[in-house]
């Protein structure tokens, strides 16, 4: 038996590793529509895990990304995407932006963009 699931024929690093065993976010209170930003150049990524690499470079600034989009597109349950970006933020490697305020959703156009970019995915 492997001691490190496969994907693809890569072997990826067990999420222990990636977060040092934490169970919970103790600070962050992310939810699934919180947008998370990277806080590092990508220079200063060097030497990470190459997850926290990957989730880096696909949150650059100003935009961000949604933490549901960055665990899709990491191929990674909800839950255990917000225990790493968790770790990520406690690290100063992401910051966060709160969801939409309610005046915010009822902006058409905003609704449509998420709807867009939800269909790349």
């Amino acid at each position: 038996m492997a001691d490190a699931p496969h994907q693809g024929g890569r072997r990826r690093t067990r999420l222990y590793a990636l977060t040092d065993g934490r169970t919970t976010a103790a600070h962050t209170a992310l939810t699934m529509d919180t947008t998370v930003m990277s806080a590092v150049s990508s220079a200063a990524r060097d030497g990470l895990p190459s997850e926290w690499q990957a989730i880096l470079s696909m949150c650059t600034p100003p935009n961000g990304r949604a933490v549901a989009e960055v665990a899709a597109r990491m191929h990674m349950r909800l839950t255990p995407m917000i225990l790493l970006l968790g770790e990520l933020e406690d690290r100063g490697l992401i910051q966060h932006r709160s969801p939409l305020e309610e005046a915010e959703t009822t902006n058409v156009h905003v609704l449509m963009r998420i709807r867009d970019n939800l269909a790349r995915i």
